[in-house]
Formats: C-alpha cells, structure tokens, sequence
C-alpha cells in the first residue's frame, strides 16, 4: 500500500526545524563533554552510580540520532530520507524505533538510578554488599537487550506496534495497534513511575528525619544549615524530566486515540529535547568528578594570561577542591 509522506500541517516546519537543530548541537555537546570527562575519570568507575548516569548520557546520545532525520524531513515538507516508499518506510520505522528504545531506557534507567539512590542512603548496607559496578553494569546490559528486543518487534508486521509517518506532524512516529500491547505499555510505564516514586518519596523522608534528628542534637548552626538540602542530582533530574518530559506523555497517549492538535503537539516535542540538554548540564553541576574537571579548565584559561604556571595551577586545584566539597554536601 503506497503511504503519503508529505506533510499536510498548519504550522512552520521550517521554524521547528530550526529549534531542533539547536536542540541537537547543544545536546551532542552536553552529553559529549559529560561523557568524556566520565570515561577520563577512571576512578569514578568504581562507583555503580557513574554506570547508571553513563546508561542515561548513552541513551540521551541514541535519542538524538531521531533529529537529523526529521530535521531534513521538516525542512523538505516531506520524508526525504530515500528515494523509494519501501526505503522511506524503512527510515521512518528506524527512526521511530530509536525515541521509542531511547525513552524507556531512560526511564528504566531513571528507576535503577532511583534504587541505587534509595539503598546508598537508606540501606546502605545492603547497596554495599549487593550494589557493585559489576552488578550496576549486568542490570544496565540488561535493560539495554529487553528493550532492544522488546520494540524491535515493530517492524515486524502484525505485532502490536506499528511505525509509520505523520503527515500533519512531520515526524515518524510507533503507534500501539492491539490492546494487548497498549496494556502492557501502560502497566511497564505504571511500573517505572511506582518505582522512582516509592523510592524518592521513602528517601526523601528518612533523610529529612535524619536531618531533623541531628538537629535536635547540633543545634542551630551553620554546620546544620549547610546539611538542609535534599534535591541534590536526582531530585534535580527528576523536575527536569517532569516539566518537558510530561507534555509528550500526554500528547503521544493522546495519538493513539484521536489526532492531537499538530501545534500543541510538535511544542511538546521540542519542549522533550530540552530533556536531553538540561539533563547532561545537571549532571555537570552535581557530579564532583565532572564539575571539578569543567571549573578547573575554565579556571586555567581565565588565569593563563597571568603568566604564572604555579599560581595558576594552586589556585585551580583550591577552586575545584572547593567545587567537590559543595557540590558533595548537595548530592542528596
């Protein structure tokens, strides 16, 4: 059956073809500078933290691979991507497929990050002797392979997920066709979501308890005070995903019933990519091995116009040490 891919809408895909494009530069930058200065720290490797976040960048980079396709495809007012139906389709069921894997490993992600989270404070006897880089490794190839294997079942016809191209949209997009699989997407989806909140919620409040516990003892103080921040990197992660995160969870339910407004639509998918850009820069602040490595090169291009190797190189280690031991005191 021959399929239209020329685009049908009422809004300006030049115009959202210009803010994905940024989107993109700005999130291959993000997401390339965390990854470097993380593969550089070896030492950071010990920790089943780092391959949780690692999993997350990995996944923000696979997701970004979805805008040079429908950049080029805005841009044209059509599907350009191969001269053929049969290669179009097979373009836009790959890049369909890769939001599709790389949002469900970020949030299976965002889960495991929420367990580890969850032991490392509240039982951390037990994230120490079950919790190490070589378990945090297993269950992020793990995560990888179901998902990999799970939605690969799309090009596969009759399969309960079709990939096709949304004329009025612009965009190639997986729709669920069977009840079946809409059933078991909804209750995955409900299963990640109780996870990160049950999680987040019980630390949130044994380490408010315990904040207040070592008050009571302490006193008022600014030693005590300093303590009083709870948001830290997850917390932080979490209001990222939940306010661009959430437009295209509505929106994308919203397809599968009837045809959502294409500008509303295509807002919440730009406002989705700012996750993958907001998501690496907290990253950068929060994670000391990341930070002090970002504030030590901005401190010797500041400082080398002074000419001193010495002074440049103490006070550079003095900021960054700095940098760590506060960034350290607000990764709760």
């Amino acid at each position: 059956m021959e399929r239209n891919y020329t685009f049908t809408g009422d809004f300006s895909p030049e115009a959202v073809a210009g803010v994905l494009s940024i989107e993109m530069i700005l999130a291959l930058i993000a997401n390339g500078v965390v990854l470097v200065i993380t593969i550089y720290q070896r030492k950071s490797w010990k920790q089943s933290s780092t391959i949780f976040f690692t999993s997350l960048i990995l996944a923000h980079l696979a997701l970004t691979l979805y805008l040079p396709f429908t950049i080029a495809a805005l841009a044209a007012h059509e599907w350009v991507v191969g001269s053929t139906d049969g290669e179009k389709q097979g373009t836009c069921s790959f890049t369909a497929f890769v939001i599709l894997l790389s949002v469900y490993v970020m949030l299976m992600t965002l889960s495991l990050i929420s367990i580890d989270r969850f032991l490392s404070i509240v039982k951390p006897h037990l994230h120490k002797r079950f919790m190490s880089p070589r378990v945090a490794l297993v269950l992020v190839i793990i995560v990888w392979s179901f998902d990999l294997l799970f939605f690969s079942t799309g090009f596969i016809e009759d399969s309960g997920v079709e990939f096709r191209y949304i004329d009025y949209l612009g965009i190639c997009y997986a729709f669920t066709t069977s009840p079946v699989m809409a059933i078991f997407r909804f209750f995955f989806a409900s299963l990640i979501f109780i996870i990160i909140i049950v999680t987040s919620v019980w630390t949130f409040c044994f380490t408010r308890k315990f904040i207040n516990n070592q008050s009571m003892i302490v006193g008022e103080s600014i030693y005590a005070s300093k303590k009083k921040r709870l948001f830290g990197i997850f917390g932080s992660m979490l209001l990222v995903y939940g306010i661009f995160f959430t437009p295209s969870i509505f929106f994308s339910a919203l397809l599968a019933i009837v045809d959502s407004p294409g500008v509303l639509t295509i807002s919440a998918l730009m406002f989705f990519f700012l996750v993958v850009v907001l998501s690496p820069v907290v990253q950068a602040y929060f994670r000391p091995e990341i930070n002090s490595v970002i504030v030590n090169i901005v401190c010797r291009k500041i400082l080398k116009k002074k000419h001193n190797p010495a002074a440049t190189s103490s006070t550079c280690n003095s900021s960054s040490a700095a940098v760590e031991l506060r960034v350290s005191s607000l990764d709760v």
